[in-house]
């Protein structure tokens, strides 16, 4: 997967005393520091979620998979009103002038700026940040793949760029309780497997064979899987601080498993990279806490990227944005800018919903480049010819010699007339008589 290239904005969020917030800025045009005043109680938020609910709770038909039934209201005032008021509250004095010689900057190299949020205080985890609105622009910053919106969790491992020979291979697994509202689990499978298909065997998709926590066990130990895909149900207790995913029982009734226990099983894998919950309340987290969403809780254990819904999610969106993010995957655009044109799509299918904002995405990595294909394997695929190694090419060398895979130092010294001979060595310097000869007259090194 190719990276784009991007800038960084990093809002780091902390509370101050229990009395108001700090906002600290790390950007390519310098940093910053000044005090954060929401333009609301937190109190109110509850009301803001309860309007959030109302939206992604509306009646589905499932069946004729054709978007979201028009809501009896239109919430897109509502969300950019919010979402504006957000904005004017985080970017403004110096953070504003940053943000704007940032996003000038990245336009001059030709790259995205990235928003990377660094929430620090648990009262504002929980606040629908994707919904950020730059009014000057008239748009939401994570619906644009210049300015994608990622949220970083603190851990102390250690995340290494992993070197994948293909086929990258997803582990699928979908759990639909016989005592819970069925989910459309084939339709969603139809369109992840519709997706793999156009990477021409360079992706694997395996499905578990069922949806206990005995399949999804036995599955990983089949690994090394370097995509963990669930669909089903999710939750998060308010009062345990928190989540859970809705696995199966052998009776095919609901299983819940917590937070510990979902990571225990799908974090003990270092091959993973990414996870994507496609479930309801994934990354919901509580207000007295850090870290307390699954999401969460997987990168803390290593995970280097998670994706999981906030909210409540109805079944038509889920579809629309496994559609959308694994299509984006498949034209090979990096991770945030896959969430980035799946929260489009949703939210060009639903114009008047607020469901595109429930995805989220925690981004450990320092970039999006969560897997890279051998060097072997790239040269393939643009069509280049499997070159020998350096070492084997220089008793032969004339013209050039190919050392772009050698790590450390590369010495080359080019002798003779008009310079056409080479020579290269690796961590060495050559005498050029070892390889071309003794000198002549018209030699120059």
């Amino acid at each position: 997967m190719p990276s784009r290239p991007f800038h960084e904005f990093e809002l780091e969020l902390n509370p101050v005393n229990n009395a108001g917030y700090l906002l600290v800025v790390r950007s390519p045009a310098g940093e910053t520091r000044q005090s954060l005043a929401l333009p609301f109680a937190v109190a109110e938020l509850a009301t803001w979620r309860q309007r959030l609910e109302a939206s992604r709770a509306r009646s589905v038909d499932s069946t004729r998979h054709l978007g979201w039934q028009s809501p009896a209201t239109d919430d897109s005032p509502q969300a950019q009103q919010f979402g504006a008021a957000l904005f004017n509250a985080v970017f403004t004095g110096n953070v504003l002038r940053l943000f704007d010689a940032s996003r000038a900057l990245a336009r001059q190299d030709d790259s995205g700026l990235r928003i990377r949020l660094r929430i620090l205080a648990p009262q504002l985890a929980n606040l629908p940040w994707e919904l950020l609105f730059d009014p000057r622009q008239g748009e939401f910053l994570c619906l644009s793949q210049q300015t994608p919106l990622v949220r970083s969790v603190e851990s102390m491992q250690p995340i290494e760029t992993l070197i994948v020979t293909p086929p990258l291979r997803i582990l699928g697994m979908a759990a639909s309780p016989l005592n819970l509202q069925p989910l459309d689990v084939a339709h969603e499978k139809e369109l992840l497997q519709g997706a793999v298909a156009k990477m021409n065997g360079q992706i694997e998709l395996v499905w578990t064979s069922g949806g206990s926590w005995r399949d999804l066990q036995g599955s990983l130990q089949q690994g090394p899987w370097h995509i963990f895909h669930f669909i089903g149900h999710g939750l998060f207790d308010d009062a345990a601080a928190e989540g859970a995913l809705v696995l199966t029982a052998a009776q095919g009734r609901a299983n819940l498993r917590n937070t510990l226990e979902v990571s225990r099983l799908v974090a003990d894998h270092s091959a993973l990279r990414l996870a994507v919950l496609n479930a309801c309340e994934g990354a919901q987290t509580g207000t007295q806490a850090l870290y307390a969403s699954i999401a969460e809780h997987l990168v803390r254990r290593g995970l280097p990227a998670v994706l999981a819904m906030q909210y409540t999610i109805t079944d038509a969106a889920a579809v629309e944005f496994t559609r959308s993010f694994y299509g984006a995957l498949a034209n090979e655009l990096p991770v945030d800018a896959a969430c980035a044109e799946a929260r489009k799509a949703m939210s060009l299918a639903a114009p008047d919903s607020w469901e595109w904002a429930t995805s989220v995405l925690f981004l450990r990595s320092p970039d999006s480049e969560l897997w890279t294909k051998s060097a072997k394997t790239a040269r393939a695929k643009m069509g280049a010819p499997d070159t020998k190694p350096w070492w084997e090419q220089v008793p032969n060398a004339i013209g050039t010699v190919n050392a772009n895979d050698t790590t450390g130092d590369v010495i080359i010294t080019v002798v003779g007339a008009g310079a056409k001979n080479v020579a290269a060595g690796k961590n060495i310097t050559q005498t050029v008589t070892e390889v071309l000869g003794p000198r002549t007259p018209d030699d120059k090194t």
